[in-house]
């Protein structure tokens, strides 16, 4: 099996020639592994390549790639793992980095995992066994926490627990060689976060090690001054792309709750008062919607024929009938037991709204506006 490992380097000169001595004392453990070092570097004022370039003399299985400038982490590593591919052949890559804080003596941990069949295999400090340093500022502790929990919470991987660990081993075939990587949504330090989702996507049997991340040994810092931000970002385009439909039913659901909410408080002050006016309000705000989700929310299943409009449009009111006389009851209930005061009836209003939310989302998207 070879095995590339890609380490990004900007003025590492203090510790990458150590860093190469060192792995390729840890791969004496595998001697049936071909292991290969491959250096991707943004081109260090402080000689860093130089380094690099005396130790490839000494060892057969150390590589460079120059970048012409510095452009991000996420960057560097796409480029290396391109480079790689065409002209390296490997059947895994590794992402490590340059300073020590990950380990050579973990690597190991990771290449078993891969031997024992795993496809995406990341050295987590937050699983059982792993650690962060405790010398960490408070908030850059609760930023790695709370910043794995929301990215968890919101990409529904609940198996994975370290998101942007920058230590791991992802196999190729079928895997890496599907993936288009110019299309990865970050050149900095999020780029993690979306390659990892795309393996989950393709299938990749995901699998975590415990490593204790330690503090760098040498040299300055890193840490790109937007990870937040980024990361952020790349959570919330990952999601809005696999649920775009979905956000924009939501959009046009506020849409309709705001001639529905209107028209029911104008309504709910003349004679028909609240018993009345959930239905009439109900069902206008039903066309509104009906109208927006056709041409906007499901734009790439539109319905075009008129005998389709006609078929979709009876399933749509049928199927948008029943949370509004969901509503209409519960607003009745409601109101019969406490009074027709505003808080009393708009509670009971959002609850049904809630309900129909979720109903119609189903009915649409499985039905009505099915991908065929």
């Amino acid at each position: 099996m070879k095995i590339v490992i890609v380490i990004p380097t900007y003025n590492e000169a203090l510790n990458i020639g150590r860093l190469i001595d060192s792995l390729n004392e840890v791969f004496k453990l595998k001697p049936d592994e071909d292991f290969h070092i491959l250096i991707v570097d943004a081109n260090s004022p402080d000689g860093t390549a130089g380094v690099v370039k005396q130790k490839m003399d000494t060892f057969g299985n150390v590589h460079i790639l120059i970048e012409e400038k510095k452009a991000g982490l996420g960057a560097a590593y796409i480029a290396a793992f391109k480079y790689a591919l065409q002209n390296l052949s490997p059947d895994v890559i590794m992402e490590m980095d340059a300073d020590f804080q990950h380990n050579p003596d973990d690597l190991m941990k990771i290449v078993n995992e891969i031997q024992n069949g795993n496809d995406y295999v990341i050295g987590s400090r937050f699983t059982e066994g792993g650690s962060i340093p405790k010398d960490w500022a408070l908030y850059r502790k609760i930023l790695s926490y709370g910043g794995n929990l929301f990215t968890k919470l919101v990409l529904g991987i609940y198996q994975v627990n370290d998101f942007t660990s920058g230590f791991k081993a992802s196999r190729v075939k079928n895997f890496v060689d599907r993936i288009d990587l110019v299309s990865v949504l970050s050149g900095g330090f999020a780029y993690k976060i979306d390659l990892l989702f795309k393996m989950y996507k393709l299938g990749a049997k995901i699998k975590e090690v415990p490593i204790t991340f330690g503090l760098r040994d040498r040299g300055d810092s890193k840490m790109e001054r937007n990870n937040f931000i980024d990361s952020l970002r790349v959570v919330l385009s990952i999601r809005y792309n696999e649920n775009s439909s979905f956000f924009k039913f939501a959009l046009v659901g506020f849409v309709g709750l705001f001639v529905d909410g209107g028209l029911f408080n104008i309504l709910r002050l003349t004679p028909l008062r609240s018993s009345l006016a959930t239905p009439v309000s109900g069902f206008i705000a039903m066309m509104t919607t009906y109208l927006l989700n056709n041409y906007w929310s499901f734009s790439d299943r539109k319905i075009d024929s008129i005998n389709k409009k006609l078929v979709g449009f009876i399933v749509y009111v049928i199927s948008s009938t029943i949370p509004i006389l969901v509503r209409s009851k519960l607003v009745i209930i409601a109101t019969s037991a406490f009074g027709d005061t505003f808080f009393v009836s708009n509670t009971a209003f959002f609850i049904g709204i809630v309900f129909g939310l979720v109903w119609n989302f189903l009915v649409y998207s499985k039905i009505i506006w099915r991908k065929r």
